[in-house]
């Protein structure tokens, strides 16, 4: 048997869809329609990623025995109990577990991550990454930024001191910016311009993370990289890993529903200190599994 599922939204929500496949598997051979083919390209569990510009009559999707589609967003996950790997999970009839973690497979971008790296001259280093939301479609050379969530952000002043604590407190480690031409830049970090996928490959070999809800947060369990994340308009209980501390200026510990307004702008104004505090007691050797708390 053949399934073709066709996984729109994001670069989050493709990775996210990625931990289903093992199980999807044990069913059928599976098949992925998709915008973000990286998501996929390489799994050992996947017979063909398909880019999305393809007519669904394409003859080998018409060859499947199933055409599924989903869309978490027009689910049971708007009532904000979810996390997307569950929301997936009951779309598509598959048991859930918090121990299901997303998987991309980038060995492929190994050598030209290396090259990029000896390039700069980084061997120790810590990504970052500020700001973000931008699809694909939006983004070209000169073109201003504009974030779809613009509430995800961390502050530029306040990312900037983050950046300054970092260098100081790790100076034999290179911070590299993870974010696209047009996006906030820090002083003393160094932009990194490669593809998303080199950045999961990069993300592989660093010594951690400091991010907002975006890619960093979404790679964090394929590449089993632990980090401090921090949340400002979307709830970590959805998108969030346990492994990875996640903050947010009215809870630090657990998640507090009654304290979450998606639009409060206080939401990500971390303090700096308590950011750095919390990456330097992370534990690397947590398992990585789906936030619910």
């Amino acid at each position: 048997m053949l399934n073709t599922y066709i996984v729109e939204g994001g670069v989050g929500k493709c990775v996210a869809f990625t931990s289903l496949i093992p199980k999807l598997k044990k069913k059928s051979e599976v098949q992925i329609y998709t915008p973000y083919i990286d998501c996929f390209a390489g799994n050992p569990d996947v017979k063909l990623a398909l880019e999305q510009t393809l007519p669904l009559q394409d003859p080998r999707i018409m060859a499947s025995d199933n055409i599924y589609y989903s869309e978490p967003y027009k689910s049971n996950f708007q009532f904000g109990k979810q996390h997307l790997i569950e929301s997936y999970c009951q779309l598509h009839n598959v048991d859930f577990d918090t121990s299901m973690k997303p998987k991309i497979y980038t060995d492929r971008h190994k050598d030209s991550v290396k090259k990029w790296l000896d390039e700069n001259e980084i061997k120790k280093y810590i990504l970052i990454q500020f700001s973000g939301g931008q699809p694909k479609w939006n983004y070209a050379d000169g073109v201003q930024y504009q974030n779809i969530n613009p509430n995800r952000n961390y502050q530029p002043f306040l990312a900037q001191q983050v950046v300054n604590m970092l260098l100081e407190e790790y100076k034999d480690t290179t911070i590299i910016n993870c974010v696209l031409p047009n996006e906030p830049h820090y002083q003393g970090t160094i932009r990194c311009d490669l593809h998303w996928s080199q950045i999961h490959e990069m993300l592989k070999g660093s010594e951690g993370f400091v991010s907002i809800d975006s890619c960093l947060n979404h790679f964090s369990a394929s590449a089993e990289k632990h980090g401090v994340v921090i949340w400002g308009s979307t709830r970590w209980t959805q998108f969030g890993y346990s492994h990875n501390k996640n903050l947010q200026f009215h809870m630090t510990d657990k998640w507090e529903e009654t304290k979450f307004i998606d639009n409060d702008p206080r939401n990500n104004m971390v303090e700096p200190k308590l950011i750095i505090d919390e990456y330097k007691k992370l534990d690397k050797t947590k398992q990585v599994a789906c936030a619910t708390e």
